[in-house]
């Protein structure tokens, strides 16, 4: 059997890497608004939020890391009907989402006090919370288990840390794969190669044993392989991949489509793209 390029032949080039710039905050909120319009993953998260929160009392306090646009504080809030927070502390870097959070808390009248700045390992927490709820947003963080843990030590006793992201399937398997023919010219803000696989592995080696549920969550990816669509697919592929989709050389931008298209899965007349959610929890006793 003969490898090919075991050894280098003369006259041989080796592709260099691919500059392309990483999304600023700016284009985060842009491509993340089209991920969201395909997406169908938060009525189920939802659900399991409503399930693993049954034990809050009108009044509790929520630490909420990385609330983005407040979207799902909305749904929470509309299906628990007259349970409200009486505390409401939020963490959101982005400044488009913090614009958008702040007039979904106002128009939800919810005591709040908005952080437009990242959450990290040195931010002061007083142990006040009943629940931590960190929603897509731990890709941000350095060792997402620490930071989960720092949150979690604001907890009073009966307290929850709740984490949703992404499973070790779809996008996280995507990183791997095309990270390496790539040069990023400006830093990346959400680290998509982050999964549930590291957050779980992350507490077992600090001692701390989280249950894990996996929700089948699918984006639907209907008429987006059209032709007429190829905007809105750049901008998908640019959230999955963060960074600019359309700076990459045509092999390289077909190769991600192929990608994605393979994964789908048709159903009852729509194109699905399953990437299963990961629901992370950690109860502390009451003592």
């Amino acid at each position: 059997m003969t490898h090919f390029m075991a050894n280098q032949p003369e006259g041989f080039i080796i592709m260099p890497k691919i500059a392309v710039p990483s999304l600023n905050s700016r284009r985060y909120a842009e491509t993340f608004a089209v991920f969201v319009e395909h997406s169908l993953e938060y009525p189920q998260m939802l659900d399991e939020l409503v399930r693993v929160t049954q034990f809050l009392r009108d009044g509790f306090r929520l630490l909420d890391i990385g609330a983005g646009t407040g979207l799902l504080i909305r749904s929470w809030s509309e299906r628990f009907g007259s349970i409200r927070p009486g505390r409401y502390v939020a963490f959101e870097p982005n400044p488009q989402h913090v614009e958008c959070l702040l007039a979904t808390v106002a128009e939800l009248e919810v005591d709040h006090d908005i952080q437009a700045r990242p959450f990290t390992l040195d931010t002061p927490l007083s142990k006040e919370f009943d629940l931590a709820l960190f929603s897509h947003s731990l890709y941000w963080m350095p060792d997402p288990a620490l930071h989960m843990l720092h949150a979690a030590s604001a907890l009073v006793g009966g307290g929850a840390a709740l984490a949703f992201l992404g499973g070790p399937y779809g996008v996280h398997a995507m990183f791997p794969l095309f990270e390496p023919f790539i040069e990023r010219t400006t830093p990346m803000l959400q680290n998509n190669a982050i999964s549930s696989h590291e957050l779980v592995h992350g507490l077992r080696s600090y001692g701390v044993e989280p249950e894990v549920r996996i929700l089948p969550t699918p984006i639907d990816l209907t008429g987006l392989f059209e032709p007429s669509a190829a905007p809105q697919l750049a901008e998908f592929i640019s959230f999955c991949m963060q960074l600019e989709f359309t700076r990459l050389p045509a092999w390289l931008q077909a190769d991600m489509i192929q990608y994605v298209q393979g994964g789908c899965v048709p159903q009852n007349g729509r194109l699905y793209w399953y990437l299963p959610t990961a629901s992370v929890l950690l109860s502390l006793s009451k003592g």
